[in-house]
């Protein structure tokens, strides 16, 4: 089984605008309100760094893999679930005088159903305020970006 979930906004902003926002991962709170308590990097943010990531309210934080990273364009995430995998893909298309970003959900595996059930409403409620938020934050001129956190 797979299930897909996906949501995309319009921003003003330049991919080089956006991009930050993805690096900081100890800040995605910032933008992803409803999808991130906290999270962490262990390492650079390139292919194979491991972090964690606890979303808000009763889930656990669970362990990711960054699995692609095209700069300024896409990251992927992989989250490994008993029986099933969790994708979530980040991507920055041109538009116009801004860019498109589309944030992506894909579940996987011969349990997926059953990590579904768990995950689908926690998804399709953050997910699409993330990526506004994100839009409208990248997209302000006057909002400082984010910088190296500790």
């Amino acid at each position: 089984m797979e299930w897909r979930f996906e949501h995309s906004a319009r921003s003003a902003a330049r991919k080089d605008e956006v991009w930050p926002y993805y690096v900081d991962v100890p800040n995605w709170r910032v933008w992803s309100v409803e999808g991130v308590e906290w999270s962490r990097l262990d390492g650079p943010f390139a292919v194979g760094t491991k972090g964690k990531s606890k979303p808000p309210g009763r889930l656990p934080a669970g362990s990711f893999r960054v699995d692609a990273v095209v700069p300024e364009e896409l990251y992927r995430s992989e989250t490994k679930l008993p029986g099933a995998r969790l994708l979530f893909e980040h991507v920055i298309e041109p538009a116009g005088d801004g860019v498109t970003i589309t944030h992506r959900a894909i579940l996987r595996g011969g349990l997926a159903r059953m990590w579904l059930a768990l995950l689908r409403g926690s998804i399709e409620a953050g997910l699409p305020a993330g990526v506004e938020r994100l839009a409208r934050i990248a997209g302000s001129r006057t909002a400082a970006a984010p910088g190296p956190t500790d």
